[in-house]
Parts: C-alpha cells; sequence; structure tokens
C-alpha cells in the first residue's frame, strides 16, 4: 500500500495566510476578521491529528473539506482555505484536481444548504465533527465533499 501524505497544522496555516497576503495586495479579494477573531489553534490540531489514515485517498481529501468548512478555525476564508487544502493534499499524493470557479461556487450553495439540513446551522461546528461517521447516508455534508471531489479528480 502507498504511503499517505497527510496535511500538517503548518501547511494549513500556511493555506490561510497566503490567502490573507493576497487580499492585502488585491482589494478584489476579501479576508476580515483576524484583528478581532484569532486562528482557533486546537481545532486545527485535532482536524489534524484525526485525519483518517487508513481510507481512502478521495475520502481523506473529503474528510479535510468538510471538516475545515465546519471548524471554521480561521477568521475567514475557511471555504477557500479548504478547497486549497484539499487540492494540496491531492497533489501530495499525485493527483490533479480541476474545477471552474462557477462550480465552486454551485458546491457552497448546495454545502450550506446541507449544512442547515443536517447541522441546523450555519455556524461553526465543535470538535466532535471529526469523528462523524462519514460513512452514514444521513452525512449528506461529507457525502457532497467526496461528491464534488470523484467529479473534477483528474
Amino acid at each position: 500500500m502507498k504511503q499517505i501524505n497527510l496535511l500538517t497544522l503548518e501547511i494549513l496555516l500556511d493555506i490561510n495566510e497566503q490567502i490573507k497576503i493576497r487580499a492585502s495586495i488585491d482589494p478584489r479579494i476579501e479576508y476580515s476578521g483576524s484583528e478581532n477573531y484569532p486562528i482557533k489553534m486546537r481545532e486545527l490540531k485535532k482536524l489534524v491529528e484525526y485525519a483518517p489514515k487508513n481510507r481512502d485517498i478521495l475520502e481523506i481529501a473529503a474528510y479535510y473539506l468538510k471538516n475545515i468548512i465546519l471548524l471554521q478555525a480561521f477568521p475567514d476564508a475557511n471555504h477557500r482555505t479548504a478547497l486549497t487544502a484539499m487540492e494540496r493534499f491531492l497533489e501530495k499524493n499525485g493527483l490533479t484536481f480541476d474545477y471552474t470557479p462557477v462550480e465552486a461556487f454551485d458546491f457552497r450553495k448546495e454545502l450550506y444548504n446541507r449544512r442547515l439540513h443536517v447541522y441546523k446551522t450555519y455556524e461553526e461546528r465543535p470538535i466532535s465533527v471529526l469523528k462523524d461517521d462519514d460513512n452514514q447516508v444521513e452525512n449528506n455534508v461529507f457525502l457532497l465533499c467526496l461528491e464534488f471531489i470523484k467529479v473534477h479528480i483528474r
């Protein structure tokens, strides 16, 4: 079995920091709240610690995508960070992911609907979300993330 290269805390922090830097240079890119809202390091450390090591690459990618979005650990750009982190994870493991801005927007819109249906809120979720049984049919959020990945993997 091929060794899986998981994401590290440093990679996640760097991704979000790069988004923040791009936003400071380009006024069309939003990034706000960093002065008033600290990064939730505990949540990010648990995300990295609980990353499944014995699952399919695409399922691990969906774990990152779903949980970075649900934890809302960054002051801003959690969806962008999640998409970039998932892409980086796939690249580290020899796969390419390709999507358009419209497809990302549609994914985000559907994700909001499913989050409301499953969790009854758009607000951040507690660390316990990391231990959800992602194979349950009721977990429409994970299944949406997995399907989005499967459709756009190259």
